[in-house]
Order: structure tokens, then sequence, then C-alpha cells
């Protein structure tokens, strides 16, 4: 008979084999076992997961990748579910694979994932259902394709719960949106004619408690326009500020700017304005 740790690597051995794989779980310690050693495999995870919510039971779809495993934050919140893991190369040559480039919410944080309302739940669980039937039956060249179409089929559901929260959250988006043009005015010192720090999109969304992802997503929807337009667009006014009323060379505003490198600047004003930073300069004069 096999220990139990024979059975673990076995078990592993066969996730490794597949481009696929479904689990169900009803503790987070077996998740977080199975899940870390996917994770670094380089698996995309999407938890079907019931939360740890007292009496009162919550569902949530939360997406998890090489990039994003919070492990602190995922103990504890979960009480059971199922999973369904896979590698990019399962939608080689397929539509899908671009895809999980352009959905915003594959990025998303725990903490901005959707709760499920009872129909959107029954919706997902039947999905849900169609992968694992599918997971378990016998391989064939066409299974890839049709799991393919049912992970196409959850992500634009998914696609429409989160512009559904977007469009009934608009008044609590605003207030984000105003917060984090606030933060990004609050970097320049007018009285040193200077940047306390570079604007970046990581380090003002960690400001604000969210991801560089969902802040974009806000500013799109609430300005349309993201927050890195809304970023670049500052730059280059304290950047035509400094060349309008100050005699410092482009080199020069680029350290105060807290550029990296002075061609930084230059690639971003020329790429946002058309003209250089000293043609800027002379056009004024």
């Amino acid at each position: 008979m096999l220990s139990a740790d024979k059975r673990s690597e076995l078990q592993y051995a066969f996730k490794l084999n597949h481009t696929y794989y479904f689990e169900y779980f009803d503790h987070e310690d077996q998740f977080l076992h199975s899940a870390r050693r996917l994770i670094d495999d380089k698996h995309f995870i999407i938890v079907f997961g019931v939360l740890d919510h007292g009496r009162e039971e919550k569902h949530k779809l939360l997406f998890f990748n090489q990039h994003y495993f919070p492990v602190p934050e995922i103990k504890g919140y979960l009480k059971k579910g199922s999973y369904f893991a896979f590698r990019s190369d399962l939608f080689k040559g397929y539509s899908l694979r671009n895809r999980l480039k352009d959905l915003g919410f594959l990025e998303y944080s725990m903490a901005e994932s959707l709760t499920l309302v009872d129909n959107d739940h029954k919706l997902i669980a039947n999905i849900f259902k169609l992968l694992v039937d599918e997971t378990e039956m016998p391989h064939n060249e066409t299974q890839s394709t049709i799991i393919g179409s049912y992970l196409n089929l959850l992500l634009y559901h998914m696609q429409r719960f989160y512009q559904r929260s977007m469009d009934s959250r608009v008044e609590e988006f605003s207030q984000l949106q105003l917060h984090f043009l606030n933060e990004l005015h609050t970097l320049f010192d007018s009285q040193r004619m200077c940047m306390l720090a570079f604007p970046s999109l990581t380090s003002l969304s960690k400001k604000l408690c969210c991801t560089p992802r969902f802040l974009n997503d806000v500013s799109l929807r609430i300005s349309e326009s993201t927050a890195q337009y809304h970023i670049d667009n500052f730059i280059i006014t304290i950047a035509k500020k400094l060349l309008a009323e100050t005699d410092l060379s482009v080199a020069e505003i680029a350290e105060r700017m807290n550029f990296e490198q002075p061609q930084s600047l230059t690639r971003l004003f020329k790429r946002k304005t058309q003209i250089t930073p000293l043609d800027f300069r002379i056009s004024i004069i």
C-alpha cells in the first residue's frame, strides 16, 4: 500500500504531465499545498471558493498566478471550494491565450474580487461543473479545445460581472479617482521646484491600497483615460513648467523629477508632445 507522501508525489507527477488540472478542497491547507507547487510550475489557478465568514457562506472567484499568490492573505480566508489550474500552453494557437492579457480583473487582488450573488454563483457553479465533467473524460485531441471554450465562457461572464460592478459603484470609484489625482499632485514640491518621488502607477496604487490594474480600470471607467495616462500628462506638465520657469538643463530637470536617465524624460516628452524638451523651450522664448 502506498504511503500518503508517495500518493502525493504521484498526484503531483500527474499534474505536471497535464496542461490543466481540477481538484476539490475542504481545507485551505490542502489547497495551499497543491497550489504552491502548481504556481511554481507557472500555472494559472482559478478558485471557486467559499469564504470562512461565520455562519453566512459567501462565494468568491479568485485568480492566482506566479506574480500574485499571497499566502498570508489566503490563510484564514477560504473555507472550502474547488480550483482549476492550467498553463498558458493549453491554449497554444488559441485566441484565449491573448485574451488573458486583456482581462484586467485577472490582475486584481483578493480584496478587489467580487462576492458572487445567488444567480451569479449558480451560473459559475454550472460552468465549473462542465469543466469538471470534461477533465474526467478520457483524453482526446478535442478535449483542450472544449476546455478552452468553457474557460472562455467563464471569463466572459466574469468580465460582465465586473463591468456591472463598475456601473453600480460610480460614486465610490469617483472618490478613488479623486484621491488618486490628489496623491499625484502632492508629489511636486512647488517651493523647491522638484518631485518628491517619481510618480509611478505601482507606488500610487500602493498608497491607495489597490492594485495597479484596478486603479487603471477605475480611472478608465470614471475619466475615460487610464491612470497611467494621467500620470504621464502630469509628468509632462511639470516638465513644461520647469523648462519654462527655470534655466535648468534637460538632464538637471530629469534629475529633479527623479528620472533614472535623462533620455527617459526626453523619450516620454517627445512621445506625448511630438517635440523634444529643448524644442519646447525654444518654442516659448
